[in-house]
């Protein structure tokens, strides 16, 4: 189950339009507030997924995100019955960054056309350079993300 976009997702400029995004190596350390803790997962608190990244490259870990809107059925379900499943939130909490970005805001649309998301909801496991070493379109049950997840942790494991 999934939604699809009610408009058109403005098409990247070249400049912005990457196989993935790309950030300067940063001298100082970067700290990305958490949202939330406790029973639930621990959302970094930016719009802008650069800090996440930057972030990420300092502590080598991959990236989960979701793309989500407030007029997504799926989203509602995803964010209220998938996200605060305990063996979910202890998972995605325990081996990686976790970023959500609203689909309708500006820095979603900036996001979401990068990575060329146009179905809600979407989740993507990134490496610390912000490539996708996973996708998944649409509702993403329990054993979905740790299936996934687990095959990015293999992949990004030194």
């Amino acid at each position: 189950m999934s939604c699809r976009a009610p408009r058109q997702i403005p098409a990247p400029t070249p400049q912005q339009h990457k196989s993935h995004p790309t950030s300067p190596v940063v001298a100082s350390p970067v700290s990305v507030p958490v949202a939330s803790e406790g029973k639930d997962v621990a959302w970094l608190d930016s719009q802008r997924l650069r800090p996440v990244l930057e972030m990420a490259q300092q502590q080598q870990q991959p990236v989960f995100v979701t793309f989500y809107a407030s007029w997504c059925a799926p989203c509602k379900v995803m964010e209220e019955e998938i996200f605060t499943q305990e063996q979910v939130f202890r998972y995605l909490n325990m081996n990686f960054l976790n970023f959500r970005t609203d689909f309708d805001s500006e820095a979603g649309q900036t996001i979401a056309a990068i990575y060329e998301v146009k179905t809600l909801p979407t989740i993507l496991f990134l490496d610390p350079q912000g490539v996708v070493l996973e996708r998944h379109t649409g509702i993403a049950n329990p054993s979905v993300i740790q299936s996934l997840g687990d095959g990015v942790l293999a992949k990004t494991k030194h």
